[in-house]
């Protein structure tokens, strides 16, 4: 908070409650929280910005009976996104949105692929603990953006995701 202010209402206020300001700076209107300042980009961190030209990328999902479904892709698109926008048919795939709060996105990668990807993150760790069919290279596909290294390869959905989960 700025000082001038808390010195000034330290003033008027019961001690207690002048050592609590600081704390309390929210309270505030924003014209009198000038050193606060807040600003939103359109921009979402799994959303791939269009920089112009780029190379075409492909990825194969196979489902649970064998069937090849090739996508394009731009590097950088979340998997769960890019099913979506493609209404692959994977019933209940992406449950939860891409909030992390579930594992029906759950995407089975081939050994060379995964090793090449950034390490998974604790929270995406603990959703696969909770999936069945969970393989030592699993990924949530609302956490797995696209790649050169992914280009062409096979990305399998297991059984598990597309029974375990019945739409109300």
């Amino acid at each position: 908070m700025m000082p001038s202010l808390v010195l000034g209402l330290a003033q008027v206020l019961p001690s207690t409650l002048a050592r609590c300001l600081p704390t309390m700076a929210w309270l505030l209107p924003a014209r009198l929280q000038p050193w606060r300042t807040f600003s939103t980009s359109r921009l979402l961190q799994d959303e791939v910005q269009d920089s112009g030209p780029q190379q075409q990328l492909t990825v194969n999902f196979i489902n649970h009976l064998g069937k090849k479904i090739t996508v394009p892709v731009k590097e950088g698109q979340n998997m769960l996104q890019l099913v979506q926008k493609h209404n692959l048919n994977f019933p209940g795939f992406g449950a939860c949105r891409g909030t992390l709060a579930c594992c029906t996105c759950h995407l089975i990668l081939d050994k060379e692929v995964f090793h090449k990807l950034d390490p998974v993150s604790e929270n995406e760790l603990d959703m696969l603990d909770l999936t069945c069919g969970v393989t030592a290279t699993s990924r949530l596909g609302c956490q797995l953006c696209m790649t050169k290294d992914m280009d062409k390869q096979n990305i399998w959905v297991p059984k598990g995701v597309t029974e375990s989960y019945t739409p109300q």
